[in-house]
């Protein structure tokens, strides 16, 4: 039995929209809460890569995930491989989950003593 043209195009295209869902869903700030925070902890990982790089980072209250900029801010703001290893002290500012059951926060800058990385210039207050 053959598959008419749209129930066809409607099943080769929701693979990829599903696989597409998790990349949608942590772009942006919708997911994060207005207001700025400071996270002070340790470097377990580093990941540069799309869709963002990204720290795994122990803090006092557990291991948070640290989304940096696009792999392009983040590289313009001078966080490239190496810039920070595991077992590092940083802090970082930025805004966490609405969901406070979720360990994640979006950094807008990563401080590592006296070197800053600043993903989000434009969201840094003065």
């Amino acid at each position: 039995m053959a598959i008419p043209n749209t129930r066809r195009g409607l099943l080769l295209a929701a693979p990829a929209l599903l696989m597409a869902a998790p990349a949608r869903a942590h772009h942006g700030w919708s997911w994060a809460e207005a207001e700025q925070m400071e996270l002070r902890g340790t470097v377990e990982e580093v990941f540069i890569g799309p869709p963002h790089p990204r720290l795994r980072l122990r803090a006092g209250d557990g291991v948070w995930t640290v989304e940096l900029g696009n792999p392009s801010q983040t590289q313009r703001a001078g966080f490239v491989e190496g810039s920070v290893a595991a077992g590092q002290e940083v802090t970082i500012l930025g805004n966490r989950a609405r969901d406070r059951a979720e360990l994640r926060i979006k950094a807008v800058r990563l401080q590592l003593g006296e070197r800053r990385f600043d993903f989000y210039p434009e969201r840094i207050p003065g």
